[in-house]
């Protein structure tokens, strides 16, 4: 009974963050045909784009709370930030997944004066779609950096401009052997790979992991830059 009371309000406490965070930056939702949070750094003009980041969380976390983690390292790396809201039933159906990002894309790009490449950040499967994605439309990724991946897409040179990075958990062996594997096979096709370790176990995005992301998005901006 003790422990069920203790799972029970575990759940609650998981829904009063995702709830408190919902609120804490409802000024930046966006309601679109599909949903998403959008962070514009104040340098950002017709003459000096942003930079973009756009974070796919999948099942790990609303978008809500991709936004909370990521918010004031984009604020502080003056980098413009895209959450979107994905259902985890997408995940399954690259296509379906492809069309939400596109709705998302499409709408942030109307807004506002964003440069013409993304960085791409992706936890779990998320990850492994953002992998796939970047084979699919290399001209528009700057970079991309995922965390936790099981599996990953064949390597393809059209994505040779980008670099990549996958993050695992310190304490999941596993996924670093995993990792390592992956990225020996990329680089082998003339990808540009590292593999970092985060706090954790992997199991969910963390601050290690975003911070990391930051890093590598302000990077490929400055190098990107006209």
């Amino acid at each position: 009974m003790a422990a069920r009371a203790r799972a029970l309000l575990l759940c609650a406490a998981a829904l009063l963050s995702a709830c408190s965070s919902e609120s804490k930056w409802e000024d930046y939702y966006r309601d679109a045909v599909v949903p998403y949070y959008l962070y514009l750094p104040g340098s950002a003009s017709p003459s000096a784009p942003a930079p973009v980041v756009v974070v796919l969380l999948g099942e790990s976390a609303s978008a809500a709370e991709c936004f909370d983690l990521w918010q004031p390292i984009a604020e502080d790396r003056e980098l413009a930030l895209i959450c979107p809201e994905l259902p985890d039933e997408a995940l399954s159906d690259t296509s379906a997944m492809e069309l939400r990002m596109g709705e998302v894309l499409t709408s942030a790009y109307g807004e506002a004066s964003l440069a013409p490449r993304f960085f791409l950040a992706g936890f779990g499967d998320s990850g492994a779609f953002v992998l796939e994605y970047a084979f699919r439309y290399p001209q528009f990724v700057s970079g991309v950096s995922v965390m936790s991946v099981e599996a990953f897409p064949t390597p393809s040179s059209s994505a040779a401009h980008a670099p990549f990075q996958f993050a695992v958990g310190e304490s999941d062996r596993d996924g670093q052997t995993a990792a390592e594997a992956a990225a020996e096979t990329w680089r082998q096709a003339g990808l540009l790979v590292r593999v970092v370790s985060v706090a954790g176990n992997g199991n969910r995005p963390n601050q290690d992991f975003a911070r990391l992301v930051g890093e590598l998005a302000s990077q490929t901006s400055r190098q990107t830059m006209p």
